[in-house]
């Protein structure tokens, strides 16, 4: 029996964002010619680029550019944001620099969306942005980060963004451990059948408890590309110095055959290395809590800790929370009872004043059970 064949993967040193988008796009080696195109970058908040939570515009100014030159006869630039957002989504997203780099390709995701039917003991259907029918072939653009719940967010957690307006955060109500939610994300990338392309964003990164918005910026000055997303993750994991089988989203993705996570199965090519000092989120907790369901998957979980100083009422943690478990009065308060430890609020607090406890404090506030401040 032959053996099977593994799944290539650049990862590019970046001195030029221009030279290396177009090397990344040449080695994905998709005849783009006469293709609509949806360059799926990470918009999760209204962060600008230094903060590295969202895609560089760069990048996505060279995926246009480049896109163009290989002849795509479409390319629109579009993502849908966590949680809710007041004004238009333009004016949400100026601040990162994506619009005026998409040079007249950005669109509203979030607009006239249809249904996706999945394979999921979860929910039945997702409503997605209408792009995903339009378009020939996916561009994905995720960044290079931790998450508090997932551990890692990369190429696969980036098509969770096919998903518009806060039906994402409801998500979180029907899948409620990490290994459940991580199942719900596979399914929903499982059930998308156009080309997922990809590359992911490295300029800067970002790791830590709190990721992938309020965790420690990092420059690692590379970029990943590949034709399949679970290979692009699984080297981000083993850049992280993780075990790309402890990943809930990579171990569920590789039972079901949707690409290699092995490191024998991968064909890694340029400027590999791993990251020195990447702090992953609670790797102890992580590895025991993952697989953990229900209760005792709630207990095991720390709670958010609240900056107290940092909070500016701005009431988007208690809008957003999938379970209704925070109050305002005149800060946030949460139900201990109630919360699911899924984060939401941490990821979409724009003046990051939640963060996912650690050390002794993340102890204490899982056996407490409380709702901290700093």
């Amino acid at each position: 029996m032959p053996p099977a064949e593994r799944e290539r993967v650049l990862v590019r040193s970046v001195t030029d964002v221009g030279l290396a988008v177009s090397e990344a796009l040449d080695f994905l080696g998709f005849d783009f010619a006469g293709r609509r195109v949806w360059v799926k970058p990470n918009l999760l908040s209204s962060s600008p680029p230094e903060h590295s939570v969202t895609t560089d515009p760069e990048v996505v100014r060279h995926c246009v550019r480049g896109l163009r030159r290989h002849g795509a006869s479409r390319v629109w630039v579009g993502d849908n944001p966590g949680g809710g957002f007041k004004g238009t989504m333009q004016e949400f997203v100026a601040p990162t620099g994506i619009i005026e780099a998409s040079e007249g390709c950005f669109v509203d995701a979030g607009t006239n969306p249809g249904t996706l039917r999945l394979e999921s003991r979860f929910v039945p259907q997702v409503a997605v942005s209408r792009l995903l029918f339009d378009a020939d072939v996916i561009l994905n653009l995720p960044v290079f980060k931790t998450h508090a719940l997932t551990f890692l967010t990369g190429a696969i957690k980036n098509m969770f963004g096919v998903i518009p307006g806060r039906q994402k955060t409801r998500l979180h109500g029907k899948a409620r451990s990490a290994y459940q939610f991580s199942e719900l994300i596979v399914d929903i990338f499982q059930a998308i059948d156009k080309p997922v392309l990809n590359i992911m964003d490295a300029l800067r990164g970002m790791d830590g408890q709190s990721g992938p918005s309020s965790g420690r910026v990092l420059s690692i000055g590379k970029l990943l590309a590949a034709g399949n997303a679970v290979a692009t993750d699984a080297v981000m994991a083993l850049m992280a110095g993780a075990d790309p089988e402890r990943i809930p989203t990579l171990r569920i993705a590789a039972e079901r055959g949707l690409g290699p996570i092995r490191r024998d199965r991968l064909d890694i090519v340029g400027d590999f290395s791993p990251i020195r000092g990447f702090r992953l989120p609670g790797p102890v907790i992580a590895n025991i809590g993952t697989f953990l369901s229900g209760y005792y998957y709630t207990a095991s979980r720390s709670r958010p800790l609240l900056r107290a100083r940092l909070c500016t009422e701005c009431r988007q943690c208690a809008e957003n929370c999938p379970v209704q478990a925070i109050e305002m009065s005149p800060l946030p308060v949460i139900d201990r009872r109630t919360c699911i430890a899924c984060y939401c609020c941490v990821e979409i607090c724009p003046a990051h004043a939640l963060v996912v406890g650690k050390g002794l404090r993340g102890i204490w506030d899982r056996v407490s059970g409380r709702w901290s401040r700093t």
